[in-house]
């Protein structure tokens, strides 16, 4: 995929903690970025510490500006050939009779429809190029169940589902659409997450010890994951979720 790529790799919740690591690796290969995220800020600052790669602020849950977005970087690089889905939140943590409804739907329009949104609009111009890479962050979660977090879990299996169908829906195009579902990460999500469960049942999980490699996810090893999803992959890899979560739902 790397050969003959003419366009940028999209990403999007790039200054996060996984985007920003994602964002570094990639930019090690000399691949064009744009990087997006709502924090105007920061994203700009990690887009100006990387050689060729550019910031663009847009909240990607609302459908026009992320038709805007995938136009600026078209502008910008001439081509999208590469989307990477990694905006996400981890939304309420509460007994499904308490969920805030309002709550409930800020997780699904950022986890699963700016996913929609993205990919209505980068798809017809890899449709003409005949090629294209989609990768969408997912999550453990969108394998199992988990109380307390029926939101998240659901909105990321939702994502699993519609990495499958667009993959079959892609193929015949050349364009591969994979997920990646991490388990456990070292990051400020995962310590948000803890930090709720706590809070509402007045103890805090073990996380390290059910995962049989003893550690949580170092962001590096998702960023490796999704760069070889963008670049490298055979093309006929598409419509898989793949695990990185140290044998914990093996």
């Amino acid at each position: 995929m790397t050969a003959g790529r003419a366009g940028a790799v999209l990403i999007t919740g790039a200054a996060g903690r996984l985007g920003s690591s994602m964002a570094r690796l990639l930019g090690e290969r000399s691949c064009p970025l744009a990087l997006n995220d709502v924090d105007e800020a920061a994203v700009r600052a990690l887009a100006a510490s990387i050689p060729g790669a550019a910031a663009f602020a847009a909240d990607v849950s609302d459908p026009a500006a992320a038709a805007g977005l995938v136009e600026a970087v078209t502008s910008r690089f001439g081509a999208v050939d590469g989307l990477v889905n990694a905006a996400g939140i981890e939304g309420p943590l509460a007994e499904v009779e308490n969920l805030d409804p309002d709550e409930v739907r800020r997780v699904f329009e950022v986890n699963v429809m700016a996913m929609f949104w993205l990919c209505q609009a980068v798809v017809p111009g890899m449709k003409r190029r005949g090629r294209g890479r989609i990768v969408n962050l997912a999550s453990g979660a969108g394998l199992a169940g988990g109380a307390l977090a029926s939101p998240y879990h659901a909105s990321k299996h939702a994502v699993v589902g519609l990495t499958r169908s667009l993959a079959r829906e892609l193929g015949p195009h050349r364009i591969a659409v994979n997920a990646v579902c991490p388990g456990y990460v070292d990051s400020p999500m995962v310590e948000r997450i803890l930090d709720a469960t706590e809070a509402a049942t007045g103890r805090r999980p073990e996380v390290t010890g059910q995962v049989p490699m003893g550690r949580l996810a170092d962001p590096a090893e998702v960023a490796a994951t999704v760069a070889f999803l963008a670049l490298d992959a055979p093309e006929y890899l598409t419509g898989a979720s793949l695990v990185l979560d140290g044998a914990l739902r093996a």
